[in-house]
């Protein structure tokens, strides 16, 4: 048993420059985007409920979007209330006791890769992180940048599952001229990250990492939202995976 995790590319700077305004409601809306959510995240659907009910309900779980959103820092990543708590029992009360927090959670997930990610291609990490593929100097850049990106945010996976962290593309150039220090041996996952970091280096990219997500949800999401097809032609991608 276990979690199992994926990395994949992100533009971090249409998430922060557009994504994120959206969800803290400062410019565009969220209607639409909730309504197609829920269609395939609702228990039932909603095709039984009036159209009243729909927009009651979609109005009132975009307020809480918007709430949530609003309790984060700049980096999207921090609640500073939450994160004051040492105890995981004060933490476990904390966020059960935030109205629609698993719904936010969720529809983040969904979002992410509606906008600012592509399900596919991706890294399937397994039961880990990244750091545990490479042979590293815990003295390196690079064993420094792994390592945040293997830190589970508590806050925004609930129960472990979901967006778990994201590095940014400034984040990716340090790692890039530090990847002589990214040592392996016979890895297809270190093989096929490097290929990933390849990509996020050229294309200007983030990576961002999920654990446990509705995958069979996300993969229906539109495509090469990222990069046209015909990209990927040049590019050893083997390591990568396109299909579940």
């Amino acid at each position: 048993m276990g979690y199992w995790s994926t990395i994949h590319l992100f533009d971090d700077k249409k998430f922060y420059e557009e994504a994120v305004p959206v969800l803290k409601g400062l410019k565009g809306d969220l209607t639409y985007d909730y309504l197609e959510f829920l269609k395939s995240h609702k228990i039932g659907g909603i095709v039984h409920l009036s159209p009243l009910e729909i927009k009651i309900l979609v109005e009132q779980a975009i307020a809480k979007i918007v709430s949530i959103s609003n309790s984060l820092d700049t980096s999207f990543k921090v609640n500073n209330e939450f994160n004051k708590m040492i105890d995981s029992k004060n933490q476990r009360r904390f966020i059960d006791n935030i109205d629609g927090y698993y719904d936010f959670c969720k529809f983040f997930e969904y979002y992410i890769f509606k906008t600012c990610s592509d399900f596919f291609p991706h890294l399937p990490l397994g039961k880990g992180g990244v750091s545990r593929n490479f042979d590293l100097s815990i003295k390196s850049l690079s064993s420094s940048i792994l390592g945040e990106l293997d830190i589970w945010n508590e806050f925004l996976g609930a129960d472990g599952t979901g967006i778990t962290n994201w590095i940014n593309n400034e984040d990716m150039e340090y790692l890039y001229l530090d990847k002589e220090n990214l040592l392996f041996i016979d890895n297809e996952r270190a093989e096929g990250f490097l290929t990933l970091l390849e990509v996020a280096k050229d294309n200007k990219f983030g990576l961002i990492i999920g654990a446990d997500m509705s995958e069979e949800k996300l993969e229906l999401l539109p495509s090469n939202k990222l990069l046209n097809p015909d990209f990927w032609k040049s590019i050893d991608t083997k390591k990568l995976l396109w299909s579940r």
